[in-house]
């Protein structure tokens, strides 16, 4: 009998692996329409309605975010090393998307892009890196953390299943940022960058990191691996990210100015 909910110890078939997360692809989707696209802070955006500080103030935590979280995907080379030595045809693809962020356009990287659509938002590099994040904004990252440290490789990587949807925002973002708010598209290049890498194959060869991520939480299926612990499950760890996200929102929303 084909196994549909993951059991640690027990394998998947590739079929019935690919079924559970697509299955809970599509919660995490619709928990992001919810809980992100029709909130406050991107319904009012997308009408070109919300007011600049609230945008602001969003990205300046944004953008803290992206360069901490970013250093978190590099140590799951070094922490999930394990996994990876018995599946080693996915150590390319996770070295590659690695060094796509730290190296594209050119090092260090994503945080280039990110640091050119802050200026074009008026904000400067000491606010963005040095100061301290909003709380709400900060939740994020933090449980992204906690499951790096004290997690399990598939705890993990299934809250990583947040990167299809920042995909589609990330496109939301420059539409609306170009076409409403009177930016150029070098100046939103941070949006157009990450659409292109969070769900295309780009430059040369690079996985989408969304698709990589999929293929990474099949393996984990197939070999029986599906560990969490007591109070955390699979489908838990990618709601609870895309929920997080939401609060990040949110905050920008009520606490602008």
């Amino acid at each position: 009998m084909s196994q549909l909910v993951p059991q640690l110890g027990v394998k998947m078939s590739p079929a019935d692996a690919k079924a559970y997360i697509n299955a809970v692809n599509q919660k995490v989707i619709q928990r992001w329409k919810e809980r992100v696209t029709n909130g406050l802070f991107m319904s009012q955006f997308l009408e070109g309605k919300l007011p600049m500080s609230a945008i602001k103030l969003f990205f300046k935590n944004w953008g803290n975010f992206t360069v901490e979280i970013n250093t978190l995907v590099s140590v799951s080379y070094h922490k999930h090393i394990g996994f990876f030595k018995r599946h080693p045809d996915l150590m390319g693809p996770l070295g590659m998307k690695i060094a796509d962020e730290f190296i594209h356009p050119k090092p260090p990287g994503h945080v280039l892009v990110m640091l050119q659509t802050a200026e074009a938002l008026g904000l400067t590099r000491d606010e963005i890196l040095r100061e301290p994040m909003l709380p709400e904004c900060r939740a994020i990252l933090d449980f992204k953390r906690q499951l790096m440290w004290e997690g399990t490789v598939a705890e993990w990587w299934f809250s990583m299943m947040t990167e299809e949807p920042i995909g589609h925002w990330s496109a939301l973002w420059f539409r609306t940022l170009t076409q409403k708010y009177g930016f150029t598209k070098p100046q939103a290049v941070y949006f157009s960058t990450h659409e292109e890498a969070d769900l295309k194959e780009h430059d040369d060869g690079v996985m989408g990191h969304g698709s990589f991520n999929k293929l990474v939480m099949q393996r984990i299926l197939e070999d029986g691996y599906a560990d969490c612990r007591e109070g955390y499950n699979l489908e838990y760890c990618a709601l609870a990210a895309v929920d997080l996200y939401g609060l990040m929102h949110r905050a920008a929303a009520e606490l602008a100015t």
